[in-house]
């Protein structure tokens, strides 16, 4: 009988916890940094995309991979999955490259979009999924903003 509730009051501490990480404020940020093109195969393209990504918290962010996708003009043109990425110390960052590719008939449409509007800007939106190596449920980051194209 106590071993019982020895399993449930660890059950219960190690959701507690996982809940700690996802409250607001203390999810990790994701930027997009750069995005350099690489080779491309029949309709793939692909990209070396730059993130930076920050850990606001006092605990170390032991990320055990990612998945994300670039939007621009609310079409999903890039996306990439990476793993096996080092931990980011407690109030740290760290700049990782990361594989990934784009389909090459989204992209088309896009610049079709991106010519009838005539806009001297482009909407985007980053998603990052992170999973830590011991939660199993990802942590979802969004970043979105606006490129402005017009000379300066």
């Amino acid at each position: 009988m106590k071993v019982m509730h020895a399993l449930w009051l660890l059950v219960a501490l190690v959701t507690l916890s996982g809940c700690a990480l996802l409250a607001p404020g203390q999810k990790p940020e994701v930027h997009l940094v750069n995005v350099q093109p690489g080779s491309r195969e029949g309709l793939e393209q692909y990209f070396v995309i730059t993130l930076l990504v920050l850990n606001p918290t006092s605990s170390e962010l032991k990320v055990s991979g990612m998945s994300y996708n670039l939007k621009l003009q609310g079409e999903k043109l890039i996306s990439g999955v990476c793993g096996g990425l080092n931990p980011i110390p407690p109030y740290g960052q760290s700049t990782i490259k990361v594989p990934a590719s784009a389909n090459l008939i989204s992209g088309l449409k896009i610049i079709g979009a991106f010519m009838e509007s005539r806009s001297q800007s482009v909407d985007f939106e980053l998603e990052a999924r992170i999973s830590l190596g011991w939660w199993r449920l990802p942590i979802t980051v969004v970043e979105a903003g606006s490129i402005d194209l017009g000379e300066h």
